[in-house]
């Protein structure tokens, strides 16, 4: 499977994770349609992991605003920790001996 993929399916297994629990007066399938296919939200991550430009020029290079661009990062990013290998560093970094 693909980086996009795996992040996909993950993010698909977090959205029904939060539908449950969730109350809503809208029905389900309602409300705003995403701006940003998967694919384009990992490849922002991923931009903003190699370059770290601001926000700013994030989001004008995916045409989203700037607070748009820093949420769809944070939450992605997440998305990619829990389903990328955890380098020796955080690793070591979560076992305070070892680091």
């Amino acid at each position: 499977m693909t980086l996009v993929a795996l992040a996909e399916k993950r993010h698909l297994e977090k959205q029904a994770e939060i539908e449950k629990r969730k109350i809503s007066l809208i029905a389900s399938g309602g409300g705003c349609k995403a701006e940003m296919t998967p694919k384009e939200r990992v490849c922002l991550c991923l931009v903003d992991l190699r370059q770290k430009p601001t926000f700013e020029i994030v989001g004008l290079l995916f045409d989203v605003s700037r607070t748009k661009a820093n949420n769809k990062f944070n939450y992605w990013v997440e998305i990619l920790r829990e389903i990328s290998p955890v380098s020796q560093i955080e690793e070591a970094k979560k076992d305070k001996q070892n680091y």
